[in-house]
């Protein structure tokens, strides 16, 4: 086969939407690219350096399944998340130091269904997509409370939620930053980014140090 077929069969699956090209430091340039920027509601976006040789993983649901029931580390979150731009960075640093090779990560913030309290009811004003109704079922008792509707057993993923799992056991699920960051549009002190760093650090040494079948507990 010629190399003249081959880009014209390369150019009519791609029209096609066959093949989908990322560049490759797509998350970085997903990221860096909202400094500085005004969102809707005229809020400022901080600004985050992404390293180009990072550890992020772009997962479907088939991969976030496998690594509920394997181990790894997740990372669900969004661009546009002011709580995740503030996490993002530390979560990278953390895992550079403690030597993480891979987390996994996805944005699914459309998938999510939206419900709110009315009249002491709870509405639902947009269902939840088949693979993220599956994903709370899979996450439990670990999954967050969904705010503002009295019922703890109705669940919502936040962002940033960062899960460890270990053995196929969700060993810690860390979400949104620390207690005492109240506006997400302002950078974390140096304060708030260790005491964050420390505590993405504990929790991905569990993956990769501990083990549920050994003395040392996770």
């Amino acid at each position: 086969m010629t190399k003249k077929i081959i880009i014209i069969i390369v150019i009519t699956l791609l029209t096609a939407g066959l093949i989908i090209l990322k560049p490759k430091n797509t998350f970085k340039n997903e990221y860096e690219q909202l400094n500085g920027q005004e969102n809707e509601n005229g809020k400022k976006y901080i600004t985050v350096n992404i390293p180009k040789n990072n550890p992020i993983i772009y997962a479907d649901y088939e991969k976030i399944f496998e690594i509920l029931d394997s181990e790894g580390v997740i990372y669900f979150g969004f661009p546009k998340c002011p709580w995740c731009r503030n996490a993002v960075s530390v979560l990278l640093k953390a895992a550079s130091d403690t030597g993480l090779g891979k987390i996994y990560y996805m944005n699914n913030v459309e998938d999510r269904d939206i419900k709110k309290l009315e009249k002491g009811k709870v509405i639902t004003e947009k269902e939840g997509s088949k693979n993220y109704k599956k994903l709370l079922k899979k996450l439990g008792e670990k999954a967050s409370v969904y705010e503002g509707l009295n019922d703890i057993n109705i669940k919502r993923l936040y962002f940033p939620t960062v899960i460890i799992v270990k053995n196929g056991q969700i060993v810690d699920y860390i979400v949104g930053t620390v207690e005492t960051q109240k506006d997400p549009y302002k950078p974390l002190t140096k304060k708030e980014k260790k005491q964050l760093k420390e505590k993405y650090e504990t929790a991905i040494n569990k993956v990769l140090t501990c083990s549920l079948n050994a003395e040392e507990k996770c």
